[in-house]
């Protein structure tokens, strides 16, 4: 089983959508992850390594998960009031970033890290990737809410509506999951 922490979750709706999504995760046993909610800036959520630079060559064991008490660009919409479904969704995909992560060492996730900031297009597979993992895990329905949620909420910002439309799997793309038409990722051209 996987350890977790739960740091300033005062909500128990989040705790048991956290604890009902990692259950379908297999692969994250042995790890520790940190639940952190705290003011976010620029996202709603983000999965991290915690590095251990005592272990460059061997994989961080721990994750935090940063979790905002608004849904980005938003002082109205409390994660704590998302619904279920949605908030299952948004879980499902950081829980999808840590799978994706964990085959990774500490010096591997410091690169990916670095890469993940200065490319674009590796930006853009790593989002589809971490969606398709929480797909994967079962996880296709509470995906396609929070990207409905997300486009077709009028209190959500446009800035955050069109950076989902840039990195992220669209509707669409997520429908098509369900059926033998899996997008195999983002066609990715370097310039």
């Amino acid at each position: 089983m996987a350890t977790v922490v739960f740091q300033n979750v005062k909500h128990e709706h989040i705790r048991k959508a956290f604890l009902n999504v990692l259950n379908q995760y297999d692969s994250l046993d042995g790890y520790k992850l940190i639940l952190k909610q705290r003011k976010v800036k620029g996202t709603t959520m983000q999965a991290q390594p915690v590095i251990n630079i005592t272990k460059l060559f061997g994989g961080p064991d721990r994750y935090k998960i940063k979790l905002a008490r608004y849904v980005r660009d938003s002082e109205s919409i409390k994660v704590s009031e998302l619904p279920d479904i949605v908030l299952k969704g948004w879980f499902a995909h950081e829980l999808g970033h840590v799978v994706d992560y964990a085959p990774h060492s500490t010096i591997g996730m410091i690169k990916y890290g670095i890469k993940y900031l200065v490319s674009s297009n590796f930006r853009k597979e790593v989002e589809h990737r971490a969606d398709k993992i929480a797909i994967d895990a079962g996880f296709h329905e509470e995906i396609l809410a929070t990207k409905r949620f997300v486009f077709e909420h009028d209190l959500i910002d446009d800035s955050y509506k069109n950076q989902m439309r840039k990195y992220y799997m669209s509707i669409d793309d997520v429908e098509m999951c369900v059926s033998d038409k899996t997008p195999l990722g983002p066609v990715v051209q370097e310039v």
